[in-house]
């Protein structure tokens, strides 16, 4: 139970210590608090546009660079829309686009003779926004007709750097060039994504800045607290040891320490003060009061289970050329052949997980989905093959003695795929019994005297259409205890 302090006059329109602390540092938390989202809040949404539109110029690039240009070159009349080639362009954006990210329109354009911007191919489904081919883009932004007049490099981009509008609203767009072989620029592709949804990812990022801030400044608001506590409650004491001593109660009580040397030395200085006048009460008693007492406080490992495609090849006799060829040699030759391989696999979306001296192990469906992960597999194996003869020729033709022939292994099946090894190293691969089989797939080439052998549970899913295969043997693989049409 403590006694309530005495109110004069002149504390009319005065506020306590504790109020005055308080308000102040909420005050300065407040203001911190405040001026941090302000300052961050607009460098959070040059980040987020900045971040958008790098995304998009990669995506634009990409997908130029997977357009047949001669095929685009050839699209020049509006009766080709009913072409071959125009419906699978026309598709292929379709898949770029729905495989992009918020992408909305995507498309192709060209500038006549007559410097009239018009589209060859736009991928939209609803006719009402369809633009045909030989359509004016009357409405066409400054970068995409300043591509035109200085075209970016290949595989490069230019991005708007601010939202503009045309008739099918406002965008942020991306534009791409497509070059000719013979290095002449046919078209520019565009990529556009709606600015509502920037603004949207802008609001967002805006939303949790200011939840941040608020929370921060809850949870600086018992920190401030704290704090004027901390400074208030040594003043408190000076001020009860001053009463006291204006009651000439001068009991000894217990030292006053604060971290602020100005309140420690009026401590000091009240201490000195008491022990005078207690020398003085010697001649004056004066009447005993109670002592006040005063007291101020890091790529997790793990996996997931899933269908995959695999793919495993082998060069055959590789040990004993690598025993006749010198290293340099070896290595040189090895790495043109690696280089086609890859190329193969790249191309249809692979995923190469290592290499293993001569072989190469990837797979398909991962990290990315595939909903034709076996075909794509398959397309790989003839690609590689292809690309192997190919060079096999060239080495013969340059007086070279040496050819690589290989063996590939494809199986689909289930496995575990993720990050895979310690703490501090790790791998993004896949482990399971239906890798070891593909391991097995690619070995058993050499006593069937094949190129590819592929197991069944791959050749359930190709398409008969495009690929053309035959039953080899059912086999039970080393290590697997059922039995196998391969």
């Amino acid at each position: 139970m403590s006694r309530a302090e005495p109110t004069t006059r002149s504390d009319k329109g005065r506020y306590t210590l504790r109020f005055t602390l308080v308000a102040a540092f909420t005050g300065i938390t407040l203001l911190v608090s405040t001026t941090i989202g302000l300052a961050t809040t607009s460098l959070v949404s040059d980040f987020v546009r900045e971040e958008f539109r790098l995304r998009l110029g990669d995506l634009a690039a990409v997908a130029a660079a997977q357009i047949d240009v001669e095929a685009h070159h050839r699209l020049r009349d509006k009766q080709d829309q009913s072409s071959p080639e125009y419906r699978a362009m026309r598709d292929q954006l379709r898949d770029i686009r729905d495989r992009g990210t918020r992408i909305r329109y995507i498309y192709t354009t060209r500038l006549d003779a007559d410097g009239q911007l018009r589209f060859v191919v736009d991928a939209e489904e609803n006719p009402d926004d369809f633009s045909t081919l030989g359509d004016v883009y009357a409405d066409a932004s400054p970068e995409l007709k300043g591509a035109f007049a200085h075209p970016p490099e290949p595989h490069k981009s230019l991005v708007t750097q601010r939202f503009y509008t045309d008739a099918w609203g406002t965008w942020m767009s991306a534009y791409a060039p497509l070059y000719l072989p013979d290095g002449r620029l046919d078209g520019i592709l565009g990529m556009d994504m709606s600015a509502n949804h920037v603004l949207a990812q802008q609001r967002k990022y805006q939303l949790v800045l200011w939840g941040a801030s608020a929370l921060l400044t809850l949870l600086l608001m018992p920190l401030a607290y704290w704090t004027a506590q901390r400074i208030r409650r040594p003043l408190s004491r000076l001020e009860g040891d001053m009463m006291k001593v204006r009651q000439f109660n001068l009991e000894n009580t217990p030292p006053i320490h604060s971290r602020v040397i100005e309140i420690n030395r009026m401590g000091e200085q009240l201490e000195s003060m008491r022990s005078g006048l207690r020398s003085f009460q010697k001649y004056v008693p004066a009447n005993l009061v109670r002592r006040l007492m005063a007291r101020g406080v890091d790529a997790e490992l793990g996996g997931t289970q899933a269908e995959l495609t695999f793919f495993m090849s082998d060069i055959e006799g590789f040990t004993s050329m690598s025993e006749r060829l010198e290293p340099d040699r070896l290595v040189r030759h090895l790495s043109e052949y690696l280089t086609v391989v890859t190329d193969s696999l790249l191309q249809t979306g692979a995923t190469v997980d290592q290499y293993i001296g001569d072989a190469v192990f990837a797979f398909w469906n991962a990290p990315e989905p595939m909903s034709d992960h076996a075909s794509r597999a398959c397309e790989a194996a003839l690609l590689a093959q292809g690309a192997i003869a190919k060079l096999n020729r060239q080495w013969q033709t340059s007086g070279l003695d040496l050819t690589f022939h290989t063996r590939i292994g494809i199986n689909t099946g289930s496995a575990i795929i993720g990050n895979i090894g310690s703490n501090e190293r790790m791998a993004y691969t896949a482990i399971g019994d239906q890798v070891n089989l593909t391991s097995r797939l690619e070995g058993a080439s050499k006593f069937y005297g094949t190129s590819v052998i592929l197991s069944q549970h791959t050749r359930d899913q190709l398409d008969n259409d495009h690929f053309v295969t035959r039953r080899l043997d059912q086999l039970v693989a080393y290590g697997v205890k059922f039995r196998l049409f391969i």
